[in-house]
């Protein structure tokens, strides 16, 4: 799946990379071999006494050498280590990386600054954007890797970018709170990181699709109450899996099923109160150690076409309560948003559902949210993540420039 899907992007990587790197000039970044993995780096670990600080304070950082899967883009770009918050609400140390490009900007205003949220979708801290964008094609088997392109894309307008690795230190994937405090605290140390020159008050959009897009509703859930005072523009959501309990029994049996496990078993080591590792078998226990740092690609190829109740106690799982309760409190909830939404899905989408996506626009018009709906008549739930691209990019431009959002809602 990966190859396939780096050739089709291709086009984009040309296309971006090459209005990137008009006139650069610029030497080459240190080779694979030298980056160590985030579980080797000290820079990943948090200092004494951080935990006093308030959200989103920069507690290290450090330049970096940034690629678009392993081509050098013409950007500074430099890893954050800042202090956010967990699904519980305890103190956590997370990283982001922030990329802004060489060239003036000069259009109206301070830069745009747009937190892209890939679909990080994995257990591993080695599969997270942060090392993705400085080891390239080392860290092939994560979508982060192949998400560059987008990041590239965003760059390539003259927006700074942030992308922070937002399921935590401990890969907590699908672990909602968590992601969503990541994503705004990441922004407020990237408004915040002088080298980076942005300024305080930048227009600033939320983008994400699939994964990245349930990072992304999570963090405008909270943003209003978490971080009002950053003042977002724009959110666009692609492919949303707004239910999470809908879309894991969608994908149960199907070639997707490995992002359900992975799932379970993230949501599991961020809510061990649940207890839902008890939910498992001696073998499924016994393939959740073995998938315990596994990116997206491993977790698919190793789970295609299989089921959760090939792992469980309950030959019913997903009518058990506990895990149906942990999937609602992790599912994103539609409120009114604090910016207008895009919400763009494939109407033939085979692991999310339309109409969980389609659920998700209804609650959130009802709130009161301005929301603009693209449903693409074909494709499928990967091609999407490509065609609807253009569409997301100029929606948060038109947010920049101040124009007037669609609202499909009335």
């Amino acid at each position: 799946m990966f190859i396939v899907r780096i050739r089709r992007w291709f086009p984009l990587l040309v296309a971006a990379v090459t209005a990137l790197s008009a006139g650069l000039v610029a030497g080459a970044g240190p080779a694979v071999a030298d980056i160590p993995p985030p579980f080797e780096d000290a820079f990943y670990q948090a200092p004494a006494g951080y935990e006093a600080q308030p959200d989103g304070t920069i507690l290290l950082s450090r330049p970096v050498a940034a690629t678009a899967l392993s081509v050098p883009m013409p950007v500074d770009s430099w890893q954050l280590l800042y202090k956010s918050l967990d699904s519980h609400r305890e103190p956590v140390a997370d990283v982001a990386t922030v990329l802004v490009p060489r060239t003036p900007w000069t259009g109206d205003g301070p830069r745009p600054l747009v937190s892209y949220q890939t679909a990080e979708d994995s257990l591993g801290s080695r599969c997270a954007p942060s090392y993705a964008l400085t080891a390239g094609l080392g860290a092939a088997t994560s979508n982060a890797a192949s998400e560059s392109l987008m990041i590239a894309y965003l760059l390539s307008r003259g927006w700074a970018v942030v992308t922070a690795d937002y399921e935590g230190p401990e890969s907590e994937f699908l672990a909602g709170p968590q992601s969503g405090y990541a994503v705004l605290d990441g922004i407020r140390a990237a408004r915040n990181f002088v080298p980076a020159g942005l300024d305080v008050n930048a227009p600033t959009g939320l983008w994400g699709y699939s994964g990245g897009a349930f990072a992304t509703a999570w963090a405008a859930q909270l943003q209003q109450t978490h971080a009002p005072e950053l003042g977002l523009d724009g959110i666009a959501l692609g492919g949303l899996p707004a239910d999470l309990e809908a879309t894991m029994r969608n994908v149960d049996g199907g070639y997707g099923f490995g992002l359900t496990f992975g799932g379970v078993t993230g949501i599991d080591r961020a809510y061990p109160e649940m207890r839902l590792s008890e939910l498992f078998t001696t073998q499924g226990r016994a393939a959740v150690q073995a998938s315990s740092a596994a990116c997206t690609v491993d977790l698919i190829a190793t789970y295609a076409f299989r089921s959760l109740r090939d792992y469980t106690v309950d030959p019913r799982p997903f009518d058990v309560p506990g895990l149906r309760d942990a999937l609602a409190e992790n599912s994103p909830a539609a409120g009114t948003a604090g910016a207008p939404i895009y919400s763009y899905h494939a109407e033939g989408d085979e692991l999310v559902p339309v109409a969980v996506h389609d659920d998700f626009v209804r609650q959130s018009c009802a709130a009161g949210s301005a929301v603009q709906v693209v449903r693409y008549p074909g494709g499928s739930h990967n091609t999407t993540l490509i065609s609807g691209a253009t569409g997301a990019v100029d929606f948060l431009a038109a947010r920049f420039a101040g124009r007037p959002a669609v609202d499909d809602c009335v």
